[in-house]
């Protein structure tokens, strides 16, 4: 059984063979690079948080957001608190 395997590797390797195919020459699996791969698991767990409807929620209530007032820069906060604490004393 192990020389099978080991023959079967080595002709995937020789000839970059992307596909597992069965005894009648049928495709039954699919060969995919690390890359691939890693790509793959990404798609599903982004497909995963997809579902996720805590994250859903999330994400539409930072979609929603209107606009609200501009902020305050820090400079102009660290003037503030600069003018207030010289007031108090």
């Amino acid at each position: 059984m192990d020389e099978q395997a080991d023959r079967l590797d080595k002709v995937l390797r020789e000839r970059n063979a992307r596909y597992v195919v069965d005894g009648q020459g049928q495709a039954v699996a699919v060969l995919l690079t690390v890359d691939e791969y890693e790509h793959y698991l990404d798609l599903l767990e982004d497909e995963a948080d997809s579902q996720d409807p805590e994250l859903a929620a999330r994400l539409a209530q930072a979609a929603d957001r209107s606009p609200g007032p501009e902020r305050e820069s820090f400079r102009e906060y660290s003037r503030r608190r600069r003018a207030s604490s010289d007031a108090e004393l």
